[in-house]
């Protein structure tokens, strides 16, 4: 579960146990768009599909995750 956080760091996440940092913007057309990051590279993942609602793409970001896993 991705739980964002709150003020000026709305659109911030960090996944609970990794060194994995997120970032969300909105779109001008409210879709979502997102990037990951980690302790040692800022744009470690920068995906360039836009997202209608943030559960998809919040789905989309926990299987990169899981993917990515045995790479990093």
């Amino acid at each position: 579960m991705i739980t964002w956080g709150t003020g000026s760091a709305f659109n911030m996440a960090r996944i609970p146990g990794t060194d994995i940092r997120l970032e969300r913007s909105r779109n001008q057309d409210k879709s979502w768009s997102f990037m990951v990051s980690n302790d040692r590279l800022t744009y470690l993942h920068v995906d360039n599909r836009k997202f209608p609602s943030m559960p998809e793409m919040e789905q989309t970001i926990l299987q990169w995750i899981e993917d990515e896993k045995p790479k990093r």
